[in-house]
């Protein structure tokens, strides 16, 4: 009976995450504020998670033709989201940079940096909807026919060891190979953590129970955000540069978090690969 409890049932996880999925395109269509945004472009990296994980499984129906379908739905529906989650975040960060206090000339800069910002999101929530409106039935009959092959093996179960076994071979497969240039190459460090991400989400098909994936999930979910720090920092001080120029004590700001989530997203890959 313990052991039943720690398995994990991937086809059920799928079914369960297109649920989830068509809830967010729900709630993104009444109102794209944050956390419905968010929760759209999470569930749509987490059956990205699920698909990846398919192509591990021994003998599940052949899919490659519906899961090719949706893949590309869902990177549709991933990018219309991630551009609105994206400027969330950043309008985070700069209320750090510029709390109440802050010199005149920051809070000017900030300002005028959040003011762009909050304009870019309002237009790229107009594209989000319109995404939504013209993929959703698309995006819901492409899942719904993943299902229906993948249904012969709805109760196909991994046990907490496969399923580690599983996630570590994913992860050193996709990870791409480190050179002595790596170390420093934005591209390489991004590409990084978008596979910590979804080694984090295969991982996740785990119950609570199951400690051992679990505990790889929360290994590759702090990379992905250490990871993810750094590369909100990069974006934010770049797009900071054009609005308000290199020399604004906003983009200097930028600047030097950007270097410290830098050497501390390198540092946590050194004790990750170790």
């Amino acid at each position: 009976m313990a052991a039943t409890k720690t398995l994990a049932f991937p086809i059920r996880s799928l079914r369960e995450q297109v649920t989830a999925l068509e809830a967010a395109i729900t709630l993104c269509l009444a109102e794209t504020k944050t956390k419905p945004v968010h929760r759209l472009r999470t569930t749509t990296r987490r059956i990205e998670g699920q698909l990846a994980m398919l192509e591990l499984l021994p003998k599940v129906p052949k899919h490659r033709k519906e899961a090719g379908e949706a893949r590309k739905l869902l990177k549709k529906l991933r990018r219309a989201a991630g551009n609105v989650r994206d400027i969330d975040v950043q309008i985070d960060l700069i209320a750090e940079l510029a709390p109440e206090g802050a010199c005149d000339d920051l809070k000017t800069d900030a300002e005028k940096l959040r003011e762009k910002l909050k304009n870019d999101r309002e237009d790229d929530a107009k594209k989000l909807r319109k995404v939504l409106k013209k993929r959703q039935t698309e995006a819901t009959l492409a899942l719904e026919r993943l299902l229906e092959a993948l249904e012969p093996v709805e109760k196909f179960a991994l046990t907490a060891t496969q399923l580690s076994d599983l996630v570590e071979s994913w992860y050193r497969k996709n990870v791409p190979p480190e050179t002595g240039k790596t170390k420093d190459d934005p591209e390489y460090l991004h590409t990084i953590r978008k596979v910590a991400k979804l080694a984090r989400y295969i991982a996740e098909n785990a119950p609570e129970s199951a400690k051992g994936p679990r505990k790889l999930a929360q290994e590759f979910e702090s990379l992905q955000q250490s990871g993810g720090e750094w590369h909100d920092w990069l974006v934010l001080e770049e797009i900071s540069r054009k609005t308000v120029g290199k020399s604004s004590p906003l983009t200097t700001g930028m600047a030097r978090r950007n270097r410290l989530s830098l050497t501390a997203y390198q540092r946590h890959l050194e004790q990750f690969s170790e």
